[in-house]
Protein backbone atom coordinates (compact mmCIF):
# COMPACT_ATOMS: atom_id res chain seq x y z
CA UNK A 1 0.00 0.00 0.00
CA UNK A 2 1.36 3.37 -0.95
CA UNK A 3 2.08 6.10 1.58
CA UNK A 4 -0.52 8.34 -0.05
CA UNK A 5 -3.24 5.69 0.30
CA UNK A 6 -2.37 5.14 4.00
CA UNK A 7 -2.62 8.87 4.68
CA UNK A 8 -5.99 8.99 2.91
CA UNK A 9 -7.32 6.05 4.96
CA UNK A 10 -6.11 7.60 8.24
CA UNK A 11 -7.65 10.94 7.27
CA UNK A 12 -10.96 9.24 6.35
CA UNK A 13 -11.06 7.36 9.67
CA UNK A 14 -10.42 10.58 11.61
CA UNK A 15 -13.20 12.35 9.68
CA UNK A 16 -15.60 9.46 10.42
CA UNK A 17 -14.77 9.47 14.14
CA UNK A 18 -15.17 13.25 14.45
CA UNK A 19 -18.41 13.13 12.45
CA UNK A 20 -19.76 10.32 14.62
CA UNK A 21 -18.94 12.35 17.75
CA UNK A 22 -20.85 15.40 16.52
CA UNK A 23 -23.83 13.34 15.37
CA UNK A 24 -23.91 11.47 18.69
CA UNK A 25 -23.83 14.69 20.76
CA UNK A 26 -26.64 16.21 18.68
CA UNK A 27 -28.82 13.08 18.96
CA UNK A 28 -28.13 12.67 22.68
CA UNK A 29 -28.75 16.34 23.54
CA UNK A 30 -31.95 16.45 21.51
CA UNK A 31 -33.23 13.22 23.07
CA UNK A 32 -32.48 14.37 26.62
CA UNK A 33 -34.05 17.80 26.12
CA UNK A 34 -37.15 16.06 24.79
CA UNK A 35 -37.26 13.72 27.81
CA UNK A 36 -37.12 16.74 30.15
CA UNK A 37 -40.26 18.30 28.66
CA UNK A 38 -42.99 19.08 31.14
CA UNK A 39 -40.64 19.53 34.08
CA UNK A 40 -41.21 22.31 36.53
CA UNK A 41 -39.43 25.50 35.48
CA UNK A 42 -37.75 27.51 38.23
CA UNK A 43 -37.06 31.25 38.25
CA UNK A 44 -33.43 30.77 39.36
CA UNK A 45 -31.30 27.72 40.18
CA UNK A 46 -31.28 28.77 43.84
CA UNK A 47 -35.11 28.89 43.95
CA UNK A 48 -35.15 25.47 42.30
CA UNK A 49 -32.84 24.09 44.98
CA UNK A 50 -35.06 25.55 47.71
CA UNK A 51 -38.14 23.87 46.21
CA UNK A 52 -36.29 20.55 45.93
CA UNK A 53 -35.23 20.83 49.58
CA UNK A 54 -38.87 21.33 50.58
CA UNK A 55 -39.80 18.26 48.52
CA UNK A 56 -37.02 15.90 49.69
CA UNK A 57 -36.51 16.86 53.34
CA UNK A 58 -38.76 17.13 56.36
CA UNK A 59 -38.20 19.07 59.56
CA UNK A 60 -35.75 21.47 57.93
CA UNK A 61 -33.97 23.60 60.53
CA UNK A 62 -31.40 25.40 58.39
CA UNK A 63 -30.25 25.60 54.76
CA UNK A 64 -26.90 26.97 53.60
CA UNK A 65 -26.10 27.45 49.92
CA UNK A 66 -22.46 26.43 49.61
CA UNK A 67 -22.11 27.04 45.88
CA UNK A 68 -24.41 28.32 43.16
CA UNK A 69 -22.80 29.09 39.86
CA UNK A 70 -22.08 28.12 36.34
CA UNK A 71 -20.26 25.00 35.38
CA UNK A 72 -18.51 24.60 32.03
CA UNK A 73 -21.26 26.44 30.14
CA UNK A 74 -23.10 29.62 31.11
CA UNK A 75 -26.44 27.84 30.72
CA UNK A 76 -25.55 25.03 33.15
CA UNK A 77 -25.41 25.78 36.87
CA UNK A 78 -24.72 23.57 39.84
CA UNK A 79 -26.20 24.39 43.24
CA UNK A 80 -24.67 22.75 46.31
CA UNK A 81 -26.44 23.08 49.65
CA UNK A 82 -26.11 21.92 53.22
CA UNK A 83 -29.40 20.97 54.80
CA UNK A 84 -29.96 20.51 58.51
CA UNK A 85 -33.18 18.51 58.75
CA UNK A 86 -34.87 15.75 60.71
CA UNK A 87 -34.85 13.32 57.77
CA UNK A 88 -34.74 12.81 54.02
CA UNK A 89 -37.75 11.55 52.09
CA UNK A 90 -35.77 8.53 50.82
CA UNK A 91 -34.89 7.50 54.40
CA UNK A 92 -31.12 7.77 53.94
CA UNK A 93 -29.10 9.15 56.82
CA UNK A 94 -26.65 12.02 56.91
CA UNK A 95 -23.39 10.00 57.15
CA UNK A 96 -22.18 10.87 60.64
CA UNK A 97 -22.97 14.56 60.22
CA UNK A 98 -25.82 16.67 61.48
CA UNK A 99 -26.48 17.95 57.94
CA UNK A 100 -26.82 16.60 54.41
CA UNK A 101 -24.76 17.89 51.52
CA UNK A 102 -26.95 17.89 48.40
CA UNK A 103 -26.44 19.28 44.92
CA UNK A 104 -28.35 19.63 41.67
CA UNK A 105 -27.68 20.70 38.08
CA UNK A 106 -29.98 23.26 36.46
CA UNK A 107 -30.12 24.06 32.74
CA UNK A 108 -31.25 27.46 31.50
CA UNK A 109 -34.19 27.40 29.09
CA UNK A 110 -36.15 30.28 27.56
CA UNK A 111 -38.53 30.75 30.48
CA UNK A 112 -36.31 29.80 33.44
CA UNK A 113 -34.26 26.89 34.74
CA UNK A 114 -35.01 23.16 34.75
CA UNK A 115 -33.52 20.44 36.91
CA UNK A 116 -31.33 18.09 34.91
CA UNK A 117 -30.39 14.90 36.80
CA UNK A 118 -26.75 13.86 36.90
CA UNK A 119 -27.57 10.53 35.25
CA UNK A 120 -28.54 12.46 32.09
CA UNK A 121 -24.97 13.83 31.81
CA UNK A 122 -25.83 17.54 32.08
CA UNK A 123 -22.49 18.66 30.66
CA UNK A 124 -23.12 16.79 27.40
CA UNK A 125 -26.67 18.16 27.12
CA UNK A 126 -25.43 21.72 27.77
CA UNK A 127 -22.64 21.23 25.22
CA UNK A 128 -25.11 20.05 22.59
CA UNK A 129 -27.50 22.88 23.41
CA UNK A 130 -24.66 25.39 23.07
CA UNK A 131 -23.00 23.88 19.99
CA UNK A 132 -26.13 23.26 17.92
CA UNK A 133 -28.22 26.16 19.20
CA UNK A 134 -30.89 23.80 20.47
CA UNK A 135 -33.86 25.61 21.89
CA UNK A 136 -36.24 24.23 24.52
CA UNK A 137 -39.65 25.16 25.79
CA UNK A 138 -41.94 22.92 27.75
CA UNK A 139 -44.65 23.28 25.07
CA UNK A 140 -42.58 22.23 22.08
CA UNK A 141 -39.88 19.81 21.02
CA UNK A 142 -36.27 20.96 21.11
CA UNK A 143 -35.55 22.83 17.90
CA UNK A 144 -32.66 24.51 16.20
CA UNK A 145 -32.65 28.30 16.59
Amino acid sequence: MSKRKKIFIIFAVIILIVGAFFIATWVYSTKQLHSLRGQEVYVTPEKGAQELIARYYSGVNKVEIVHAGREIFEELWFVEVRVWAAKRSDGKGFLNRDYDNAGWFFLHVQNGWILIPENKFPEIVAFGKWLYGLSYTDETHPTLL
